[in-house]
């Protein structure tokens, strides 16, 4: 069976991209160590299933509505993914529409699947009561940035790991996350645990932007990525299940829906395809069922036969009976609407936390579970220091790293949230003067600096300390294949004072980088911003021929200096600022680690690129004290001999005497210096330590 999930039909493009369903694979995987030989997961939950089911169900019978408590866990970065309670009751809505076939597309279901088209007379309530006993609207929210990038692949990197399951027997468990890594090509919209496997991870998982229709939602899912994760949690197979087999045992085990030979992408029910001509009665393919990969638009039904086999699993106590059960609705509060205190949260809706003084930065109450009556902010240093307003701006005058509370109110509670050390504001004029450059080489080297520093999962940027242009450090951005694909990865050097220098502002540094495999790159872009970090202007970016300085390699790593290129960026337009940012983005693309070495503001090079065929320019000693003798491979006449700081500040200059090549080193202090050979329009580099 093909692991995919529904085409999605960007309308306004005229393209169509295809999603991903992990609940076939995840599956697999929970019970790979107990399938008998030859046997699939879908098998082996047929044969463990400790009931059978009716061969028929009266639809004219009236049962009442069965209702299953929900929870939706929200797992976010302050992003787009912290999803509103308006845009879950959204979804909720849906799910209700769609399982009691209420759905307002349901008039679209073609002639031939009208008289088997089920209502499962099912209805989802958010909970308002928690497993400890306190009141909730059914929602959790929990700042995790590592974790809202969902790994299904191994089971410790779960979101749910991060985010406990609420009762299983009681809680359909919703998680919501930004995104759920795929082993294959396209995107994972969501996966579901089928009944009957481990109760520490029963539930469904989806990503943000297929949750209902509004808010951050994609609407031309119509919200149904989560119908048919639902139909998963309940027992239903896809329709494709086993492709043309007419063996029931191959199948999605359900008589009324016709095999199809493949995943049904878009909207294909006007073109009444029918894949499969081997069953009989020979039925069009029933593309329109919320269990098939149709878009979501045009999926508007589930069948009789869907519905009898979901009923069995709904009489089973090792199915989801107890979800459905008087007991459960009372321990849940589902048929109650409590009004429940607050949980106080916050965060900040201006671009950054770090600003120059008398900059302003934005806040955003994002209280919760409750109707904020009351509210409190108070902001050290800022100004107001209190607030009441739902979004306030502070302005921060003095130079400080300062804290902020936030506590809220109503009649059922109180509640209080405070971040220390949350704001940074630095002087308006930076204590750094150009030119300033880094070669990375002391341990200390990313102290200033904004980086976002290798994580839980090994991607980041990090000091590289076994390779480097000019010696063996470097600063590496960690990529590999598993590397989340598209995300920014920054790192922002502290800001420099340009107005005192009277030199050429250029930005030079040394990059390095192989692509993995043919037709893709990492890309690398360099930005500078001249009011504090508020607004940034993309100098250059570096991607394909652009950015690589090596053959194709798989894990590559530079190794010389013929390995790196150089950036040279004109700064002439930030003359006048006094507190200028440098900040180099990496936006992955599942490729090789970016390296960057020898960064300067100013008007030479760190670091000069020394020929291959070169002079074997070696000196004696070094490190050195008071004297450095230059010594080459061969006769050099007529050229010069520098010695630059690591800023690329011009120190000392002579013509090379053949007679005499050794340099006075006396008024240099203790440091890392560059000395460089030039002559005739070549020039040689090498690094020179000073210890006295």
């Amino acid at each position: 069976m093909k692991n995919i999930l529904f085409a999605v039909v960007a309308i306004t493009f005229s393209l169509i991209s295809y999603a991903q369903c992990g609940t076939d694979d995840y599956n697999r995987q929970l019970v790979a160590d107990k399938l008998l030989p030859g046997e699939d997961f879908a098998d082996y939950l047929e044969r463990t299933r400790d009931f059978e089911f009716e061969e028929s169900y009266d639809t004219k019978t009236k049962k009442a509505i069965r209702t299953i408590p929900v929870v939706f866990h929200v797992v976010h970065a302050y992003g787009e993914e912290n999803i509103s309670k308006e845009q879950i009751e959204d979804q909720m809505r849906i799910i209700n529409e769609d399982f009691q076939r209420t759905n307002a597309d349901a008039s679209s279901t073609r002639s031939v699947f009208q008289s088997r088209a089920a209502n499962f007379e099912l209805a989802f309530k958010l909970a308002r009561i928690a497993p400890d006993g306190s009141c909730t609207e059914g929602i959790t929210r929990t700042y995790d940035p590592v974790n809202t990038i969902e790994d299904y692949t191994t089971p410790d990197s779960e979101v749910k790991t991060a985010v406990p399951i609420w009762d299983r027997s009681k809680y359909l468990n919703v998680w919501v996350v930004t995104e759920i890594q795929s082993t294959s090509e396209g995107t994972i919209l969501g996966y579901a645990q089928f009944p009957g496997q481990g109760a520490s991870t029963d539930g469904v998982v989806m990503i943000h932007n297929r949750v209902g229709t509004i808010g951050s939602a994609s609407a031309g899912d119509k919200g149904r990525t989560l119908t048919h994760e639902i139909g998963h949690w309940l027992g239903l197979y896809h329709p494709f299940q086993g492709g043309c087999s007419t063996n029931n045992n191959r199948t999605d085990r359900v008589d009324d829906t016709p095999p199809v030979a493949d995943p049904s992408y878009g909207c294909t029910a006007g073109q009444n395809p029918n894949t499969c001509s081997n069953d009989f009665p020979d039925e069009v393919d029933n593309v329109e069922n919320f269990m098939d990969y149709a878009n979501g638009g045009c999926m508007n039904m589930f069948t009789t036969g869907q519905l009898n086999r979901v009923e069995g699993y709904l009489a089973s106590s090792a199915g989801r009976a107890t979800n459905i059960s008087a007991a459960t609705h009372t321990a849940t509060g589902i048929n109650t609407n409590p009004s429940c205190g607050p949980i106080a949260d916050f965060w900040y809706s201006s671009d950054k936390t770090t600003i120059c003084a008398g900059g302003t930065v934005d806040f955003t109450d994002l209280s919760y579970n409750g109707d904020v009556v009351n509210r409190t902010w108070t902001f050290a240093g800022g100004s107001p220091a209190v607030s009441s307003q739902s979004n306030p701006t502070v302005t921060y005058n003095e130079v400080g790293v300062y804290r902020v509370e936030l506590e809220v109110s109503n009649a059922e509670g109180t509640d209080k949230i405070s971040r220390d050390f949350y704001i940074t504001v630095i002087p308006s004029i930076s204590s750094i003067k150009a030119p300033n450059g880094e070669d990375f080489a002391a341990s200390n080297a990313l102290n200033g600096w904004e980086v976002q520093k290798v994580d839980a999962e090994g991607y980041g940027w990090k000091l590289n300390t076994s390779t480097g242009y000019s010696g063996n450090e470097c600063l590496e951005m960690v990529i590999d294949q598993n590397t989340p694909a598209g995300l920014p990865y920054v790192a922002t050097m502290p800001p420099v004072d340009m107005t005192a220098y009277d030199g050429d502002k250029r930005l030079y540094f040394k990059y390095a980088y192989a692509a993995r495999a043919t037709g893709t790159t990492d890309l690398l872009l360099v930005f500078v911003s001249d009011d504090c970090g508020e607004k940034w202007k993309n100098l250059k970016a570096y991607t394909a021929s652009r950015l690589i300085t090596h053959e194709i390699s798989p894990d590559w790593a530079p190794s010389s200096a013929a390995d790196w290129g150089a950036g040279d960026l004109d700064l002439t337009d930030y003359a006048d600022v006094t507190n200028l940012y440098v900040r180099f983005d990496v936006r992955s693309q599942s490729g090789n680690s970016i390296y960057i070495d020898d960064i300067n503001v100013g008007s030479h090079p760190l670091s000069i690129f020394s020929y291959q065929n070169d002079i074997h320019l070696t000196l004696i000693p070094n490190p050195a004290q008071n004297k450095v003798t230059l010594k080459f491979a061969q006769n050099i006449n007529g050229g010069q001999v520098s010695i630059v700081d690591i800023a690329g500040r011009l120190l000392l200059q002579q013509k090379l005497d053949p007679s005499n090549q050794s340099i006075n080193t006396s008024e240099l202090t203790n440091g890392v210096y560059s000395v460089v050979v030039e002559q005739d329009g070549r020039r040689w580099t090498k690094k020179l330590i000073i210890s006295k």
